[in-house]
């Protein structure tokens, strides 16, 4: 089978709708929203210039690519179905370029939930199908898009906590780790959701994430950054009976910079005892590597257990090693440059209730950094922003004609009609009809094959910041 074949991109029902609309169908208007009810109240929207470069873009249709899927489609439902005729006039007629228009609010802005983000009509009467065909290709924008939103949300999180700890925010675009390469469902996921992590925070260990600014969003800076670090393998090397033997080797031969140090591969207290305590051998060289250079910093890793006692534990032995000074709102913050990265089984619930507690007990949030893996890439789906591609009207013998559903799930109500999505002063988005005044913030990104708005990666981290701006809820 040929790879990406347009002709292919979609769910088998869909190839059977081009000869059941009504007669005179000449356009569909469909549309993408995250419907009221989702996870988070706003969505950041993000993704869509990657699957129109990727699989839209171009001569993206072929006589090739049709009588193909004329094959399979006879084998898979049956003989006849498949569209054969209106996809070999787009391979011949229009030169394979995909007569259709998409308008989109521009990547990384964050919009209330209940509006839309995208539209899709088509531009040649014959394709009058085509904007519903595509949306089991265009609607998985939702995942880039939602891992935006959390990443974003937890930034939300972590920044308010900084300011009600009296903490330095310098470490703020680091306090999250993508650790979610090895959990993802597959290496297209992962670059996906890791990029998405990227608009908000700058730390990753997903390798395969920092192509995708580069390859489809016009930048050529790394975006993503990580640190040296351990994991079990190297840490049990030597047996319990050799454990700190080498935890020392780790710290000699470790380079200057940031060095992240898995400390529960037996037991985390003792482990901690012997780093930060004085007289211990791994407290001495820890001890030499912080002062080998200014900027070296030791990361402590626990990796198991209750997560808010576990974090507590851990910043009172390296208290007692280390010591602590006040933040100017009364929270205490360690004298060396000690972190502590809690990154087993995290999800925004957890971390929130991470950053509550150690509040609560006189720590200050800049202590701590979080790492999150399954929890960014895999513990999401379509539901949790609630997104939805849906058909709003059809032009029909030249007139306009509202379509809608309602069923009696009213939270499943679709819009009806044509729209513009128009912002206020306060960056808060309503969805009106499409005659309506007012700047529309949907933009012509994709016409007839080609993209018409090309973003850098830089430039939607720019709308995205202004996620900050509003209060957590």
């Amino acid at each position: 089978m040929i790879e990406n074949n347009i002709c292919l991109l979609t769910d088998s029902y869909k190839l059977t709708h081009h000869y059941l609309h009504p007669k005179g169908t000449e356009k569909i208007y469909s549309y993408l929203e995250s419907r009221t009810g989702a996870e988070f109240n706003k969505t950041i929207f993000y993704g869509l210039q990657y699957i129109l470069k990727k699989y839209l873009e171009g001569n993206v249709v072929s006589e090739e690519k049709v009588l193909e899927a004329e094959r399979i489609v006879d084998a898979h439902i049956a003989p006849g179905i498949f569209n054969t005729d209106d996809w070999m006039y787009i391979a011949q007629e229009l030169d394979g370029k995909l007569p259709v228009k998409i308008k989109a609010v521009a990547e990384g802005s964050p919009v209330n939930v209940g509006n839309v983000l995208m539209t899709v009509e088509n531009t040649d009467k014959r394709a009058y199908w085509l904007p519903n065909y595509l949306e089991s290709l265009l609607l998985q924008v939702w995942y880039p898009s939602t891992i935006a939103t959390l990443s974003a949300e937890v930034k939300k999180l972590c920044n308010f906590y900084l300011d009600v700890t009296g903490s330095s925010k310098d470490n703020l675009n680091f306090m999250l780790h993508d650790f979610g390469y090895r959990g993802a469902s597959s290496t297209e996921s992962s670059r996906l959701a890791g990029s998405a992590h990227l608009l908000s925070f700058s730390g990753t260990d997903t390798v395969p994430s920092l192509a995708i600014p580069v390859n489809y969003y016009n930048t050529n800076e790394i975006q993503g950054f990580s640190v040296q670090a351990t994991e079990h393998s190297v840490m049990t090397a030597m047996g319990p009976e050799g454990e700190m033997e080498q935890a020392i080797n780790v710290v000699r031969n470790a380079h200057d910079g940031i060095l992240s140090i898995v400390i529960d591969s037996y037991n985390y207290k003792n482990f901690l005892e012997n780093a930060c305590i004085k007289g211990h051998k791994l407290n001495e060289e820890i001890n030499e590597f912080l002062k080998r250079t200014e900027g070296n910093k030791i990361v402590f890793r626990p990796d198991s257990g209750e997560p808010i006692s576990t974090t507590i534990d851990c910043l009172e032995i390296i208290e007692r090693g280390f010591g602590t000074h006040n933040t100017d709102k009364g929270y205490k913050i360690f004298n060396e440059n000690i972190g502590l990265l809690w990154g087993d089984g995290l999800d925004y619930q957890k971390i929130r209730d991470i950053l509550f507690g150690i509040k609560a007990q006189g720590w200050a949030a800049e202590n701590l950094i979080f790492g999150m893996g399954g929890g960014l890439h895999t513990a999401v789906n379509r539901d949790t922003q609630r997104n939805a591609f849906k058909c709003s009207a059809q032009l029909r013998d030249g007139e306009w004609i509202d379509i809608f559903k309602k069923p009696l799930d009213t939270s499943k109500k679709s819009k009806k009609g044509r729209f513009k999505l128009i912002r206020n002063d306060k960056f808060e988005y309503s969805t009106v009809p499409i005659e309506t005044e007012g700047k529309d913030q949907l933009r012509t990104v994709f016409k007839d094959g080609e993209l018409l708005i090309d973003d850098s990666f830089e430039e939607i981290k720019k709308r995205t910041e202004t996620y900050n701006m509003f209060p957590i809820k």
